[in-house]
């Protein structure tokens, strides 16, 4: 099951799920013994690793978080995640947050990004920071005391500056991949459903888009057509399957979309000249 972030947590009104204006933080998420999760995210994240730690799979990188460390992602990431316990312990928090409070945060701070570059994630510790580790374990505690919303998002706004602090290159190409995405964000809508999309009308439903506005739109925003557009999102998805998890041929094809396995062999085929049995044999034996 690929479980959707943060609607699942709404939609089961999770306890430990705390809103705080627009964001959405999950709080004292504890483990104690190691579990793997499929997941995608509809908000961009921050996942902070307090014991334990993680490993997160998603298409173009493999990601280890190790305990006092953070961990940011750009939404609509189709990952899965590993959670390993140290001592039978495992603790973090994940904050979910949109495109608006990026663009709060940036106004609000007068920030001057330095460069072009984007990337879609981010890491950083916070160990050996003794500014920043207070600033994690205050935002843990006034958690736990259910603090006013305004108290909450200030210490989130001082997380965002302390690693601003460190990294600032790094955090200014992160959060470049998501302003230039802010226009498009109806592409990440889409990927986010993509599992129940077989069809041009399908992408239309979702996106309440005629044809025409379809097509128009994903030529703007991608130099292709919504068919090619859809293959190659299915296609990544598939890659990322079949590399990390031990799902056979037809749930991967269920899971990406495809009406049929052989549609999804064929499909697969097409792009990588390989079935997807032989992709899977192939990077096994690399």
């Amino acid at each position: 099951m690929t479980y959707v972030v943060p609607n699942y947590f709404l939609e089961y009104n999770y306890k430990n799920l705390t809103q705080i204006d627009t964001l959405l933080c999950l709080h004292s998420i504890t483990k104690t013994q190691n579990d793997f999760v499929d997941a995608r995210n509809t908000m961009h994240s921050m996942n902070i690793l307090i014991e334990g730690s993680k490993i997160i799979h998603t298409t173009n990188e493999n990601l280890t978080i190790n305990a006092k460390e953070l961990c940011f992602l750009t939404q609509n990431n189709y990952y899965m995640s590993e959670r390993m316990t140290k001592d039978s312990r495992y603790k973090s928090m994940i904050l979910y947050f949109d495109d608006a409070f990026v663009l709060e945060f940036i106004k609000k701070y007068k920030l001057q990004l330095t460069t072009t570059e984007e990337q879609n994630s981010l890491q950083i510790s916070y160990a050996s920071d003794k500014y920043f580790l207070e600033n994690i374990i205050q935002f843990e505690e006034y958690l736990e005391k259910s603090f006013s919303t305004q108290l909450l998002k200030l210490k989130v706004e001082e997380i965002f500056l302390q690693t601003l602090r460190l990294s600032p290159a790094n955090f200014h190409s992160f959060l470049n991949a998501i302003l230039n995405k802010t226009e498009a964000r109806t592409l990440h809508i889409l990927e986010s459903n993509i599992d129940m999309i077989e069809n041009i009308e399908d992408m239309c439903r979702v996106s309440r888009l005629t044809p025409n506005q379809l097509r128009r739109y994903i030529k703007k925003y991608t130099n292709s057509t919504p068919k090619i557009w859809l293959d190659t999102k299915r296609v990544q998805k598939a890659v990322l399957l079949l590399k990390n998890s031990d799902k056979n041929i037809s749930e991967i094809a269920t899971e990406c979309g495809y009406s049929t396995v052989s549609w999804f062999i064929s499909q697969f085929k097409k792009e990588y000249s390989l079935t997807p049995k032989e992709f899977r044999e192939q990077d096994t034996n690399k």
